[in-house]
């Protein structure tokens, strides 16, 4: 990733910038959602969830915890694959499957993700919607990486910084899926509350392999 200097041109400037945005809609939205299809209240509900994360990864960063930071880039990524995956499905099955795997399953006394849900790893979801194999192995399993505790990861704790991740490269990872959080955004709500994903997606920049095929 390329780091960017000034700081408003900067990855987090821009995550900030358009977060504020995302919290506008959403309170907007959020005034008759009970009457809404299933689509805008999934969209509202992933929303919400996807601001509190982002807000605590800004906390983070500004307190220089970025390994903390780097946990919450995973459910993000999660959350707005799993929205797109379900709203932009054609197929009619990946909301039945979404929908099947929201009630647990227990086991003795442990809750169970649902069958359904077992089945659709997120790698295939990422493809699914447009990533390539080349995207996941460079952000999830690096985020992999850096959050379990093989052998290398431990030697980190020798430096000063316990991650290899600087914020703006976290940034520019969460800058890439709030873009996509707009993209939903837009094609729910075209021409109102939210900002174009294009001018969002466009100031990143990408390595070949880094970069998602749609």
């Amino acid at each position: 990733m390329i780091i960017i200097g000034r700081k408003r041109h900067s990855y987090k400037y821009l995550f900030r910038k358009t977060l504020k945005n995302i919290m506008r809609g959403e309170k907007i939205i959020s005034l008759n959602i009970e009457k809404e299809t299933f689509n805008k209240q999934f969209f509202w509900l992933s929303t919400r969830r996807f601001v509190s994360h982002a807000k605590s990864i800004l906390l983070l960063c500004d307190r220089k915890q970025n390994l903390e930071a780097l946990m919450l880039l995973r459910p993000i990524i999660e959350l707005v694959v799993n929205l797109r995956w379900v709203i932009e499905d054609s197929t009619g099955t990946n909301r039945p499957q979404f929908m099947g795997s929201i009630e647990y399953n227990f086991n003795n006394g442990i809750p169970e993700m649902g069958d359904y849900w077992s089945d659709k790893n997120l790698q295939k979801r990422m493809e699914a919607i447009g990533f390539n194999q080349n995207y996941y192995n460079m952000v999830v399993k690096k985020l992999h990486e850096e959050l379990h505790g093989n052998p290398a990861v431990i030697a980190r704790a020798h430096y000063r910084s316990l991650t290899s991740m600087n914020s703006e490269a976290i940034f520019s990872l969460a800058c890439q899926f709030i873009g996509h959080l707009l993209k939903v955004a837009n094609a729910l709500y075209p021409g109102k509350y939210f900002m174009n994903h294009d001018d969002i997606l466009s100031k990143i920049k990408y390595k070949n392999a880094f970069s998602p095929s749609s």
